[in-house]
């Protein structure tokens, strides 16, 4: 790569009640120098700067990157205080102002940035008049020094998913903090369940026996639950009660986000006998396993000064910087022990994990009381922490895809990918599924990417169903009363309630990167990993729901160049591809899909896996000569270009042939095989 010279760096001074943003050459008392240290296939790039003036809260210093102008790019732009999503523009001028990872195509190569918060100051990327430009942000005003800051690592590749692996794998050996990818976080055992969430399903009216009254449906239903959530609104936070009996959706969340919590126990009300209560309850009408929800703030506008949690927290505690909010300090001592003290009641309770939401608070919450890097490394390091000593590290990160919370959280796996869920909206599942897929490309990297709670009775149900089979994270609804629909339920459950997990977190396929699927007349290609084999979801999110046609070869799944049988599941068509080639799909409008199992071609059959199932490759626990291992059985499907038999020890089982294909019931206890 060519070496890094930053151009138009520019500093910016607090004035009084302004700031003042100056080009370096006109900053006679100021210094800045940049350094890079070579990694594999590009260079880290670290900034030092000092100045006689203070630096304000919003950016430091800003520079230019050395990158012509092109409308070839991908952004993952962190659009919200808490979520990030694609973008795509006409210029790297009109980049938004908090890009977290920037992808350009140059010819046939291909170039990542990807800042890094491991210091004081926050990295980001944004337009200028210039076009791209990297600034720091400390969160605080008053600093004057920036030493030897870590900004961002850059890399090139002719592989754009190769590219975007690598450069997240380096980003978490340079921050040094014990950063770990996806592969090497521990997935807590309860994630390999299915579970139900209570908000979209009650909400404001979450109460003792209405969570008993949806465990009771599921058992009705035959539908095997794994856990559920307490979600928002079960806590004491007074104001609540002010409510009216159906409160519009504007005065429900008006009211929560003004509410501070009085207590740590459940609303008198809704809970009369106390959490605990409520959490056995659960569990004996069979529910194995609990989660309770709490934001970092321990309310939405943190706790109720004179409350009994915030008296009994109080030598842990600051107000905010405006003096409104009273929060855990960003101390390393006193974050963990009103972190203990929160966790430590809901495990007393019974409960067996927790929800930490609104984690993406630092610019606002802790804005001029630490500088972002040590808020950042101070919260969620503690949430790692306690939830790892309490929990096994069993914990649902929610509202925290801002850089300061996604590079300060070692190893807890599980991290929520989107906003919030939105149901009976066709508009909300194409901002979900862009949202979700192409945060895999950063997030996913590191983490289990958690698509969030759907409905199994709302017109997107079968859709929604899909893409959590295929995401690798956890599959949780929130169905109201009396609304789950099993039949939704059965291509993602085995009979346990266990789910089936891909390899990886799902990504768009390469060739969609670069253009908006919305606009582009074009596939959406969703792919992920099992083992040697993969599987695509192809969609049609095109926003005026127009037909849109393409080609997917096994190799846009990232699977080499190879033979390999492919089946697809709701037309059961099955074939052969050879190393060139593809299969030409066309969906007539926004509710048309497909997915498709690509398998490597076996010498003489290649078991397909379980019809019944989105993931049904993955019940195929293995396959060695004849000998077939299964996860659970089921209607088990073999490709083979001749007749094969199928036996369980000397007993000959009785198959169905068509085409090439063979098909076998199995009880659902049977797990072993033999194919001839």
């Amino acid at each position: 790569m060519k070496p890094f010279t930053p151009s138009a760096v520019t500093l910016c001074f607090q004035r009084g009640k302004e700031s003042v943003a100056l080009p370096l050459s006109d900053c006679p008392d100021a210094s800045v120098s940049f350094r890079t240290e070579e990694i594999n296939g590009g260079y880290a790039c670290y900034v030092s700067a000092k100045t006689s003036e203070a630096f304000p809260a919003e950016c430091a210093v800003s520079f230019t990157l050395p990158i012509p102008d092109t409308a070839d790019y991908l952004a993952i732009n962190n659009h919200s205080e808490y979520w990030c999503r694609p973008f795509w523009g006409e210029s790297l001028s009109l980049l938004p102002k908090r890009v977290q990872e920037l992808l350009i195509r140059a010819g046939d190569r291909y170039v990542c940035y990807l800042p890094l918060l491991a210091d004081t100051y926050k990295p980001l990327i944004r337009g200028s008049e210039n076009g791209a430009e990297v600034y720091l942000v400390s969160n605080f005003d008053g600093l004057t020094e920036i030493r030897d800051q870590l900004a961002f690592v850059c890399m090139e590749d002719s592989d754009p998913m190769r590219l975007l692996r690598g450069i997240a794998k380096a980003g978490a050996d340079l921050l040094g903090n014990g950063m770990k990818m996806r592969s090497e976080r521990v997935l807590p055992e309860v994630f390999r369940y299915f579970g139900w969430c209570s908000w979209d399903a009650l909400q404001y009216h979450i109460t003792h026996e209405a969570m008993l009254v949806k465990a009771r449906e599921f058992k009705e239903k035959g539908v095997p639950v794994g856990f559920a959530i307490y979600d928002d609104m079960w806590g004491d936070a007074p104001l609540l009660s002010y409510l009216p009996e159906n409160p519009t959706r504007s005065e429900q969340f008006r009211t929560m986000h003004a509410s501070m919590l009085r207590s740590c126990e459940g609303d008198p009300v809704r809970f009369p006998k106390g959490m605990k209560a409520a959490i056995t309850d659960l569990k004996r009408e069979g529910i194995p396993y609990v989660c309770v929800w709490f934001p970092t703030t321990g309310y939405w506008a943190g706790l109720q000064p004179g409350g009994e949690i915030a008296e009994k927290l109080r030598p842990y505690l600051t107000f905010t910087d405006e003096k409104r909010h009273l929060v855990a300090a960003p101390e390393e001592e006193k974050a963990d022990a009103y972190f203990r003290e929160l966790c430590t009641r809901v495990k007393d309770w019974g409960g067996d994990f927790v929800k930490i939401d609104n984690q993406s608070t630092h610019t606002t919450r802790y804005k001029n009381l630490a500088p972002i890097g040590e808020s950042a490394r101070v919260i969620q390091g503690s949430i790692n922490k306690i939830t790892n000593e309490l929990f096994g590290g069993a914990i649902i990160n929610c509202m925290g895809m801002t850089s300061e919370c996604m590079f300060s959280r070692p190893d807890s796996a599980v991290s929520r990918c989107s906003d919030d869920f939105l149901p009976e909206s066709r508009p909300w599942f194409a901002k979900n599924i862009l949202q979700c897929a192409y945060n895999g490309l950063l997030q996913g990297q590191y983490y289990y990417n958690d698509w969030d709670m759907w409905w199994t009775d709302d017109e997107q149900a079968q859709k929604n169903s899909l893409c959590r089979a295929i995401s690798g994270g956890p599959i949780y609804v929130s169905d109201k009363i009396g609304r789950t629909n099993p039949e939704i339920l059965r291509p993602l459950l085995l009979k346990d309630g266990k789910i089936l997990l891909c390899d990886e977190s799902a990504t768009p396929t390469a060739d969609c990167l670069m253009k908006n699927p919305t606009l582009s007349g074009a596939l959406f290609k969703i792919r992920n990993r099992i083992g040697d084999s993969a599987v695509a979801a192809v969609f049609n999110i095109d926003e005026e729901n127009r037909a849109v046609s393409g080609v997917l070869k096994p190799t846009d799944t990232g699977l080499p160049a190879g033979e390999y049988v492919y089946y697809e599941f709701f037309s059961g068509a099955c074939g052969v591809l050879g190393a060139a080639d593809g299969i030409a799909v066309t969906l007539s409008d926004n509710d048309d899909f497909r997915l498709y199992t690509f398998i490597p071609k076996g010498e003489r059959f290649t078991v397909i896996g379980r019809q019944d199932l989105f993931l049904g490759r993955k019940a195929v626990a293995s396959s060695v000569g004849g000998k077939v291992t299964l996860v659970e059985g089921g209607e088990i499907l073999i490709y083979s270009d001749l007749p094969v038999s199928v036996s369980i020890g000397k007993t000959e089982l009785p198959v169905q042939r068509d085409g090439k294909v063979t098909a076998v019931s199995l009880d659902k206890e049977t797990t072993e095989i033999e194919i001839r």
